[in-house]
């Protein structure tokens, strides 16, 4: 058990690099809890042209911005996953990592962000990582000149979709409703690109294959119930997510849809010395903008928080 910290961050995208800068500019002693890698759904994203002071970048690009950023201040990042807090609600609480690590601290910031949902098809386990992704920026080039799905209308299945049609020869983006949930510039480009087939009202209901490979996908028309197979070599799934909060099942912060209920003034929770910012809170919108904001909120009351004790 190290010494006790300032300010544990648990998660490593916007939200949570936003707050790690905050808490090293205001001379607490941080750590940034990450299990996989710095950035997150920011890795994931091909393009982004709505950051202010940026006309177009990367999602990528902009992540390794604020790595930088946080790691010049000093901020360890510790890359582990969180399996549960201990003494949540005292003044010393511990966060204890899978690897059985502990970290006992004064303030904590929640930041996990959320995991893409499942399809609810029961060939997903099969084809899970051999056909079917939930990431054309990371999987897309497998599929040169070939033909895919998409399952979604929302932005990122638009976004990933407009991405996609430069490498695969067609698209065919299957939405359960009868238009795009996405602002009217993409969605515009979605109708203008040649090799994207819109299937309007439509619901995937199977994906076929040898258990190895996809060969086609079995999808339903939600209002004449008509059945129609698709040929495609790869499936990429947009369907939601869901908050990374499993770990706080037993605490008192959680919503009745499992995120965390905080005050957008400041970032509290209903817990002292806890924290929240990013896509786990319960709001409308998910702009990695309003993760900047949520992540400069939670950092600046952390500190405010310690400065009281």
């Amino acid at each position: 058990m190290e010494a006790v910290v300032d300010l544990i961050i648990i998660g490593g995208g916007p939200a949570g690099l936003a707050a790690a800068i905050y808490g090293a500019r205001a001379n607490l002693k941080t750590i940034l809890i990450e299990k996989s890698v710095p950035g997150g759904k920011l890795l994931n994203t091909h393009k982004i042209d709505n950051y202010p002071g940026f006309k177009e970048l990367s999602g990528t690009d902009l992540a390794i911005k604020f790595i930088d950023h946080a790691e010049s201040l000093g901020i360890k990042i510790e890359g582990d996953e969180v399996s549960k807090i201990e003494n949540i609600e005292d003044e010393i609480k511990t966060v204890i990592l899978k690897s059985n690590k502990k970290y006992q601290t004064k303030s904590i910031i929640l930041a996990m962000g959320m995991n893409p949902k499942k399809l609810p098809i029961k060939e997903y386990q099969t084809y899970f990582g051999h056909g079917l992704s939930t990431c054309i920026v990371c999987d897309g080039v497998f599929y040169r000149n070939k033909d895919i799905a998409v399952i979604g209308g929302g932005t990122s299945a638009s976004e990933e979709s407009l991405f996609a049609s430069k490498i695969v020869r067609n698209i065919y983006i299957i939405n359960l409703f009868d238009k795009l949930d996405v602002v009217d510039s993409v969605k515009e480009k979605i109708i203008q690109a040649k090799n994207i087939h819109i299937k309007y009202n439509y619901e995937l209901i199977k994906i076929n294959g040898d258990g190895k490979d996809i060969s086609s996908i079995t999808i339903k028309n939600r209002k004449t119930n008509e059945i129609e197979n698709i040929n495609v070599s790869g499936v990429f799934s947009y369907i939601g997510w869901i908050p990374a909060t499993k770990f706080l099942q037993d605490s008192k912060i959680l919503n009745k849809d499992n995120f965390v209920t905080i005050d957008f003034k400041t970032g509290k929770t209903k817990i002292r010395g806890v924290f929240a910012a990013g896509d786990i809170v319960t709001k409308d919108f998910h702009q990695v903008s309003g993760a900047i904001s949520d992540g400069t909120n939670a950092a600046l009351s952390a500190k405010k928080y310690l400065d009281s004790l």
